[in-house]
């Protein structure tokens, strides 16, 4: 089978499933990432001939991708910050507003800092703010060992030196101090389940989705009284968080003695990140 062929036997079996630009998308990050063929190299060679394992791994894409499984899980990996990641559906997929937030941070005049990622996953936060802060010094925790396991990977697949640690930010106590402490914690209520597509719903990890619909606040509590502690003089606090709930986490970094409060929309105008400054 070539190349084109695949591409028209591809086509048609997704079309009732995903939109044209969908599979489009799809088709070429499967083909980089099986054949090593980009776009420009499909212009070129359509008739490129697929070997067997190529093909076999070709079609069990399709019957994934006809499951609604998120592309990302299909080929196992992803792109962030112009880097790549190992993931499975043990970590999230990393979003384009976390990309923002991490942005965010780079951007923000630091160097030579030290830096703690709160349920770091594939440890994406943590490894590209290693990787382009200069002189950093980046701790990163989660609650599973087999997901320190993916982010470790991740991390030495970077080139970056991260120490990754088992802790529970409901449990911790810590005297350690920071100078940045981020992150993007479960922030999805129930309720709002059945707004989301059966991508997400089925496949992505719901301990890093959601939270009680009593309790949406829960992870930046714990979160911002640990900062509150753990912070060095004029740290700062970078959380990833639910548009709905903007305002009251405002209130709690106000209640809890943070300054210099800036709330930042995305790409698609939502209050969906949050900076503030410990005394």
């Amino acid at each position: 089978m070539t190349l084109l062929e695949f591409k028209n036997h591809f086509f048609k079996n997704l079309k009732s499933i995903n939109s044209q630009n969908e599979i489009e998308e799809f088709f070429f990050w499967l083909i980089e990432h099986h054949c090593n063929i980009n776009r420009m190299g499909f212009m070129m060679n359509s008739s490129f001939k697929l070997s067997i394992i190529q093909t076999n791994n070709l079609f069990k894409s399709i019957s994934l991708l006809k499951k609604n499984t998120p592309i990302q899980y299909v080929i196992g990996e992803t792109e962030f910050m112009n880097l790549k990641f190992k993931l499975n559906n043990k970590v999230l997929i990393p979003r384009p507003e976390t990309e923002e937030l991490v942005s965010w941070v780079i951007n923000d005049d630091n160097e030579n800092k030290r830096i703690l990622d709160i349920g770091t996953g594939s440890g994406c936060i943590a490894i590209s703010l290693a990787k382009f802060i200069k002189n950093s010094n980046v701790i990163a925790w989660d609650v599973d060992k087999k997901i320190l396991s993916i982010a470790n990977k991740n991390a030495i697949m970077n080139n970056v030196n991260i120490l990754f640690e088992l802790i529970d930010i409901s449990k911790v106590k810590s005297d350690r101090k920071f100078d940045i402490i981020i992150s993007n914690p479960p922030y999805v209520c129930e309720n709002e389940k059945t707004k989301m597509k059966d991508n997400v719903l089925l496949f992505e990890p719901h301990l890093a989705l959601f939270v009680n619909d009593n309790d949406p606040l829960f992870f930046y509590s714990r979160i911002i009284d640990f900062a509150r502690l753990s912070l060095n003089n004029r740290g700062k606090i970078f959380l990833e968080i639910n548009e709905n709930y903007s305002k009251r986490v405002v209130k709690l970094l106000k209640n809890a003695e943070f300054q210099d409060i800036e709330l930042r929309k995305d790409f698609r105008q939502k209050n969906r990140m949050i900076k503030a400054c410990f005394k």
